[in-house]
């Protein structure tokens, strides 16, 4: 591998490619070097704006988060059980499709 520049993050990236052959390690110190851009939207880097955590940083309680908001989901899948819940998804659906309609 040759590159000429010569930033921290490059030599980061650089040393990443040359200390594994694991595609997985590789995408995730990327990830935290780059972030994930948005996931809907025209930005292509950087981290989205989350209001309470850090994906990188708080990747095991995001994932049990979403484990157990699919176990709710299969469990109640109308939400029947938490109109509370049902309402705020429904709201930011709303807000979330107007914001894209905006974009183009």
């Amino acid at each position: 591998l040759a590159t000429g520049k010569t930033s921290d993050e490059v030599k980061r990236r650089m040393e990443v490619m040359v200390s594994t052959n694991d595609g997985f390690l590789i995408a995730e110190e990327d990830l935290r070097l780059r972030g994930p851009g948005e996931f809907l939207g025209t930005r292509q880097s950087g981290l989205p704006e989350f209001r309470l955590a850090d994906i990188v940083e708080d990747a095991p309680i995001l994932e049990e988060a979403r484990r157990r908001a699919q176990e709710l989901l299969i469990e109640d899948p109308l939400l029947e059980k938490h109109p509370s819940l049902k309402e705020e998804l429904f709201l930011r659906q709303k807000a979330e499709f107007f914001e894209n309609l905006e974009a183009g």
